[in-house]
């Protein structure tokens, strides 16, 4: 049996949030797993040359973006490389993630999915200045 979970991803003070849905084999699942689930169906669009339509949790970095520009030859997304990305900003506290309106600080940390499951992803903007 497949089960949807709901994704929100919401940049603060950036409206509006995007939502999308993840399908899942299971309904008990950890956050570590649905990071990687997100990522990897992420990277496959990418890849597939999404591009402008993918708002992806972790950009690629600086030179995945400068390789990918306007070359007819793109070199591919790597996916273990983005979600090793995702995982540093959320140590780092650039990501925080919610379930179901509660904080969420350990990506092992198993849920249970229900029909109404929520997990939102805000990315927190570094403040300019000092």
């Amino acid at each position: 049996m497949s089960v949807a979970l709901k994704i929100v991803d919401q940049t603060l003070g950036i409206r509006p949030p995007i939502t999308r849905e993840l399908r899942l084999a299971s309904e008990r699942i950890t956050l570590r797993e649905v990071l990687k689930r997100r990522i990897d169906e992420e990277v496959a669009a990418l890849n597939a040359g999404g591009g402008e339509e993918i708002k992806p949790l972790v950009a690629p970095t600086e030179q995945e973006s400068r390789l990918n520009g306007e070359n007819p030859t793109r070199r591919m997304v790597d996916p273990e490389r983005q979600l090793a990305a995702a995982v540093e900003a959320f140590e780092r506290r650039r990501i925080v993630i919610i379930v179901d309106r509660r904080q969420v600080l350990d990506l092992d940390q198993a849920i249970i999915v229900a029909p109404d499951t929520e997990v939102r992803f805000l990315k927190l903007v570094p403040l300019v200045g000092g």
